[in-house]
C-alpha cells in the first residue's frame, strides 16, 4: 500500500478469547476511516442490542479505506482488496480466534463501503457466506450511460477515476465491474447470499440504481433480501440497518425471491 494503513475491531460485552465468533467486515463510506465506527458511537449501539438479546454476537472489523472505493487501483498504486482479504482479515481472525470462513466470514459496507463489498465477493466468492450493501452506489454498465455520468457522480467527490478504475465511459466500463452480469452469471456467486438496503431519503441516483439492481436480480431468479429503511444517507440512520444487517448474516438461511420491502 506504500503507507501504513489503520484499522479498529469490536468485540461484544465480555467477550473473552476463548469464545469463538463470526467475523463482521465492515466497509466505511466515502470521507470517513477507522475510527467512523467509534466516532458514531456505533459499538455502544450493538452493545445495547446485544445485552437486550436482539443480536447475536459477533466481532466487528473496521479497516480504513480512504477514497479508495475499496478496490485494487487500475494504475496499481494502491491495493485495497488485496490488503483487506490477504493481509488483514487472516491476521484479525488469528488474533481474535474468530470462527472459519466462508461460513462464519461476513460483509456489509455503507455507501462507498456497499460497493466493496459487492466487489469483495465478486473476487473472493471463498471468503464471505454473505454480504449485505447499504446506501451503495450500483457501479454498473447500465449506470455508467445514464445522465449524469458516473463520472461526473465521481468528481463530486474529488475521486480519482482513472487511477482506480481507468476510462469508465460508456462501453469501456470493464465486465467484472458491472453486477448485473457478475450477481446473475457467475457460478461462484450462487451460494453467496445478498442484501440490499436504502434509505426513503437517499439521493434520487442511490434509490433508483438499488432498485434497478434489485429489480434485476428478481427478474433473473436471483434470490436476495431488499430493504428501504425509513431514513438518509448517514451513520445515524445506518447503526440500525448494521444491526439487522448483521441478523441477516447470521441466521443464513436460505433466501426466496423477493421484492422490497420497508421496514425499520
Amino acid at each position: 500500500m506504500g503507507k501504513k494503513m489503520a484499522y479498529s475491531v469490536y468485540t461484544p460485552p465480555n467477550w473473552q478469547p476463548e469464545e469463538r465468533l463470526p467475523l463482521l467486515l465492515l466497509l466505511h463510506g466515502a470521507r470517513d476511516d477507522e475510527t467512523t465506527f467509534d466516532r458514531y458511537q456505533v459499538g455502544e449501539f450493538l452493545d445495547s442490542q446485544i445485552n437486550g438479546a436482539l443480536l447475536p454476537r459477533v466481532i466487528v472489523l473496521s479497516p480504513d479505506g480512504g477514497l479508495g472505493f475499496w478496490e485494487n487501483w487500475h494504475d496499481g498504486s494502491r491495493l485495497y482488496r488485496d490488503w483487506v482479504i490477504k493481509d488483514l482479515l487472516p491476521n484479525v481472525q488469528a488474533r481474535y480466534n474468530t470462527l472459519g470462513c466462508p461460513q462464519h466470514c461476513f460483509a456489509t459496507g455503507m455507501s462507498m463501503g456497499g460497493h466493496g463489498a459487492i466487489r469483495f465477493a465478486y473476487y473472493q466468492p471463498g471468503v464471505f457466506s454473505s454480504v449485505a450493501a447499504i446506501s451503495a452506489p450500483i457501479i454498473s454498465k447500465q449506470e455508467a450511460q445514464a445522465a449524469p455520468s458516473l463520472r461526473t457522480f465521481f468528481i463530486r467527490l474529488i475521486v480519482p477515476v482513472k487511477k482506480i478504475w481507468g476510462d469508465l465511459d460508456g462501453d469501456h466500463l470493464p465486465e467484472d465491474l458491472d453486477p448485473y452480469i457478475s450477481w446473475v452469471e457467475k457460478k461462484a456467486l450462487k451460494n453467496v447470499r445478498l442484501m440490499l438496503a436504502w434509505g426513503d431519503k437517499e439521493s434520487d441516483r442511490i434509490i433508483e440504481s438499488n432498485k434497478r439492481f434489485s429489480a434485476h436480480l428478481g427478474q433473473h431468479g436471483r434470490a436476495h433480501q431488499a430493504l428501504q429503511f425509513s431514513g438518509g444517507h448517514a451513520w445515524s440512520f445506518w447503526k440500525p440497518v448494521i444491526a439487522e444487517s448483521i441478523k441477516f448474516h447470521l441466521t443464513q438461511k436460505p433466501l426466496a425471491e423477493q421484492p422490497a420491502h420497508n421496514g425499520l
